[in-house]
């Protein structure tokens, strides 16, 4: 993130403008995340995330420290995991639906941001053009949201997709893992998988800054397709009125 900054021929003044744009969108997108998981588990009964925590938006009590520097610096970082415990869950019957429930509540809330963003973003550029396209103070404001919320729907779609992933302790596999019979879940050969299969992710991403292939930014290409549509839609229809 910031060492692309660096390396784009940009002014300190700029440096720091577009910084501070992408430190808000992984700020807001993170706490979405790790709030809507604190969020559901705390509202299937548990109180473990609200005792530690974790109920907030408050970025701070989200974040990790090694995993902010490393997506800041190197664009490949995580937030602080949200603890709870599955023994506490008593809203439904099925422990397994709700455990899937917390488990996807994550990327659940970065979804809806990401929509909700996308449409900002546009609703602003599609009313807002002819004071975007000027001068002055307006025109830097207007620019300056359009271009936190564009950045927000990217880094939403991006936690979305990288929790998606089916390997540990990812989202994505603990959601496939509630799936599983629990005779395969207590072998000794799923263990080990479970033990050592995190560092696919770091092979992944080293894989992907050597060859430059980008497969979160492939997946995120797809999914914003559909998003674009809608958004540009609903742009189309509101702007009708106003010429």
């Amino acid at each position: 993130m910031l060492t692309t900054l660096f390396q784009s021929g940009l002014g300190p003044k700029e440096i720091i403008y577009y910084g501070l744009i992408i430190f808000f969108a992984l700020m807001l997108s993170f706490s979405i995340h790790e709030f809507m998981h604190a969020f559901v588990a705390d509202w299937l009964g548990d109180s473990t995330p609200r005792n530690m925590g974790r109920l907030t938006m408050n970025p701070l009590a989200h974040l990790d420290p090694i995993g902010t520097v490393l997506l800041l610096v190197a664009g490949f970082g995580w937030g602080k995991p949200v603890m709870y415990n599955p023994n506490r869950l008593n809203r439904f019957k099925s422990s397994r639906v709700m455990n899937i429930m917390v488990h996807l509540a994550g990327v659940t809330g970065n979804f809806v941001l990401a929509l909700l963003s996308g449409v900002i973003a546009t609703l602003i550029t599609c009313l807002g053009r002819n004071v975007i396209a000027g001068s002055g103070a307006a025109s830097i404001a207007l620019s300056t949201i359009v271009l936190a919320f564009s950045y927000t729907q990217t880094f939403s779609l991006m936690l979305l997709a990288f929790n998606l992933l089916p390997i540990p302790p990812l989202d994505g596999f603990h959601v496939l893992e509630e799936l599983l019979p629990y005779r395969i879940r207590s072998k000794e050969g799923y263990r080990k998988f479970e033990m050592f299969s995190p560092y696919a992710i770091w092979v992944v991403f080293i894989l992907s800054r050597m060859t430059g292939l980008n497969i979160l930014s492939q997946v995120i290409s797809w999914i914003e397709l559909p998003f674009a549509l809608v958004i540009n839609g609903a742009c189309y229809l509101v702007s009708l009125p106003f010429g």
